[in-house]
């Protein structure tokens, strides 16, 4: 039986001044404490390897972790946050430029799911790359995996475990603002069946073996 433990990194200061983030973003001050609390919480938790987002901020936690635990560590693109256009990244989400920028992408967003403001992660895109994310995971010889990653992007993950080809662009947009992931927030799923299932979701108590 797969035991994958998704963790969202620690908090950033685009997290705490509430920014669309640049891709090279490290852990905050706040987030290497979160991320050493974290890596202690796993010393007793089997794991066989750490997959991690290669941005700054979901390495650092996974590395975090990795030291504390001395489990194996791995990265790939594959598990980066949603890229956000240009124009908006570093930049607060109340600026109204950034707002109407915004709004035309979440406009879009239902009705044209494959439509692009510029350089940005559209939802087929986003969606795509998460499928490959789950086959890469499914794919791993490992039974315990703990995978470091963003918020927006492990939404999709689980939106793909729990709804599989029944998740449209409406559908995810309803999950994602239903179901909000902290920072260090641990989503653990296990295989049901031959697949993934969500058993325990955005956690934050002491984690054992019997978890």
């Amino acid at each position: 039986m797969k035991t994958v433990y998704f963790v969202r990194h620690g908090s950033t200061e685009g997290n705490e001044s509430d920014a669309y983030q640049h891709v090279d973003i490290p852990l905050s001050k706040r987030g290497m404490e979160q991320a050493e609390v974290l890596a202690e919480k796993f010393v007793n938790v089997p794991l066989d390897i750490i997959v991690s987002s290669d941005m700054p901020r979901a390495l650092m936690t996974a590395e975090t972790i990795s030291k504390k635990t001395k489990v194996r560590l791995v990265s790939d693109p594959l598990f980066r946050e949603i890229l956000r256009p240009l124009a908006v990244r570093g930049r607060s989400k109340e600026d109204s430029e950034v707002k109407e920028i915004m709004n035309q992408i979440k406009t879009n967003y239902v009705e044209k799911p494959d439509w692009h403001y510029s350089d940005e992660e559209n939802y087929e895109d986003l969606k795509a790359r998460g499928i490959k994310a789950l086959a890469y995971i499914d794919g791993l010889k490992e039974e315990n995996i703990l995978v470091a990653t963003h918020g927006h992007f492990m939404r999709m993950m689980l939106a793909l475990i729990v709804m599989g080809e029944d998740c449209t662009p409406k559908v995810y947009k309803n999950f994602l603002s239903s179901f909000y992931i902290s920072n260090t927030g641990v989503t653990i799923c296990q295989t049901y069946e031959g697949k993934l299932s969500v058993h325990t979701w955005n956690y934050y108590g002491q984690l054992d073996k019997k978890q």
